[in-house]
């Protein structure tokens, strides 16, 4: 029989709040697991104890947090949402007859009271400690990879600047290094009776001429082959290889290459988060002599791509690669057996320069073939910490390098692409790299939530173990 609707009518329900919400619904389970009590220890300062009574911020944040969760890319439309939601009321607590928080009030408790703190930093770390104290996060292995973030800025807007190069703390180490080396070459050299030994030159400041936003200068002009130009952020991300938690965010300008910031995050992990990291993974993006030089210094293997690089040969004569090195002695062999020695060091390239014999290379079978050009030895030119790379690129093409890579196609890429899809991470309203981080870290933080929340239902046995961690470390950051 054809029914016809009447319309709405307006009767007097005597209902609750919680009575509406459905016994399975993700925030019931988000709100039942997790205690975000502790927020109200670090942003406890930022408060006076007189005047009129605030919103409550832990609302305001969980009102953050849910544009994150279900993909609402704007606090205005969060705040509509949440007038009309019933589930999105009761994990914030608003009852039916109380007034959302206005978005103005998010924006304005963003922009004057947590402006120049790191309470995101902080609160997207708790969370991963307490993903650490449920055994959610291994932190043996640790992968690595960045993805491009939009900016909210065009191209029609920007400027031509020049700007000054400065070394980063890595060169200006590796330069008085090899300033160092060079002098007791030299030294040893005059010694032998030899007249030119070492290759003394300074590097002059260098400058460089980039395309600067006007609209948001924080972020940088990407060009990278198969990838959309224009300003863009890049969001440098560390996953853990156990369950896919990720334990860093760091945001750069999108011009920016990824090997630049990667040592720095590391090391944040080894001394804030405490991770016992043995191994790292990573693309070839990453494969640079820096970063195998410190992760030894650190006891990390890494496993990461070779980039092929293309070098320059001359008169088709032996590449590189044709050449042995030998570690015990710290020479190269060319192919007919001779070796080169360490002959000097260029500082202004930061390159270890090897060299054969004059005599050997006079009487050498293969010289043309070999040398080529005017020059009367053959030599051969490598990063100053060349040996170290070439221990760490040995653990190329093992077992363990195949899955190693594998794991980080699916938690790396996969975790880029659910928060592209659904956690507002493809672009940024916002503007400024300290407001960036905040959206990386809240995109993070989504994901982990869920992950934890997912595990915690999997296994009961973790869940009291965690909610009385929950409330001790809430206590204390209150008290």
């Amino acid at each position: 029989m054809l029914t016809k609707s009447n319309g709405m009518q307006g009767k007097v329900i005597v209902t609750t709040l919680e009575s509406l919400m459905p016994q399975e619904h993700f925030l019931r389970d988000l709100n039942r697991l997790v205690n975000f009590s502790f927020i109200y220890g670090k942003v406890k300062h930022l408060y006076s104890t007189i005047g009129r009574p605030s919103v409550d911020p832990v609302v305001l944040i969980k009102m953050l947090l849910i544009g994150f969760l279900y993909g609402i890319d704007s606090e205005r439309k969060i705040e509509k949402e949440v007038q009309v939601n019933i589930a999105f009321r009761w994990f914030l607590g608003i009852d039916l007859d109380e007034n959302v928080p206005d978005h103005s009030t998010i924006s304005q408790t963003r922009r004057r009271k947590l402006k120049d703190t790191d309470i995101f930093e902080e609160m997207f770390a708790e969370i991963v400690k307490k993903c650490i104290d449920v055994g959610l996060v291994d932190g043996s292995l640790i992968l690595t990879d960045s993805t491009h973030i939009k900016a909210s800025a065009s191209t029609h807007r920007a400027e031509m600047k020049t700007v000054t190069v400065e070394p980063r703390a890595y060169i200006k180490k590796l330069e008085q290094l090899c300033q160092e080396d060079d002098l007791k070459i030299r030294a040893q050299g005059i010694e032998a009776g030899k007249k030119k030994c070492g290759i003394a030159r300074n590097e002059k400041p260098k400058t460089k001429t980039i395309l600067v936003s006007t609209t948001d200068p924080d972020s940088g002009i990407m060009s990278r082959p198969d990838k959309p130009r224009g300003f863009h952020y890049l969001n440098h991300q560390s996953t853990d290889a156990k369950s896919g938690i990720i334990t860093d965010v760091f945001v750069t300008p999108g011009n920016v290459n990824d090997n630049v910031p990667y040592v720095g995050r590391i090391k944040h992990q080894k001394g804030k988060l405490g991770l016992p990291i043995k191994e790292v993974g990573a693309d070839k993006g990453y494969d640079f002599v820096e970063i195998h030089k410190e992760m030894l210094d650190l006891g990390i293997r890494t496993y990461i791509t070779p980039y092929t690089r293309e070098t320059k040969r001359i008169n088709d004569t032996y590449p590189p690669a044709a050449f042995h090195y030998d570690f015990e002695k710290d020479c190269f062999t060319c192919p007919n057996g001779a070796e080169l020695t360490l002959l000097c060091i260029n500082q202004s390239q930061r390159l270890r320069v090897y060299a054969a014999s004059r005599k050997s290379c006079k009487t050498c079978e293969l010289f043309k073939k070999c040398i080529g050009g005017q020059r009367k030895t053959r030599q051969l030119s490598v990063p100053y910490f060349d040996r170290e790379a070439r221990l760490q690129r040995e653990n190329y093409r093992t077992p363990r390098y195949y899955e190693v890579q594998r794991l980080r196609r699916i938690y790396c890429e996969g975790n880029f692409a659910l928060q592209k899809e659904n956690h507002n991470l493809r672009n940024t309203r916002k503007r400024g790299n300290k407001n960036v981080t905040e959206h990386c870290l809240f995109s993070a933080l989504a994901l982990n939530l869920k992950r934890l929340v997912k595990y915690l239902k999997a296994n009961p046995e973790k869940t009291l173990l965690y909610r009385l961690f929950c409330t001790f470390s809430s206590q204390k950051a209150v008290a």
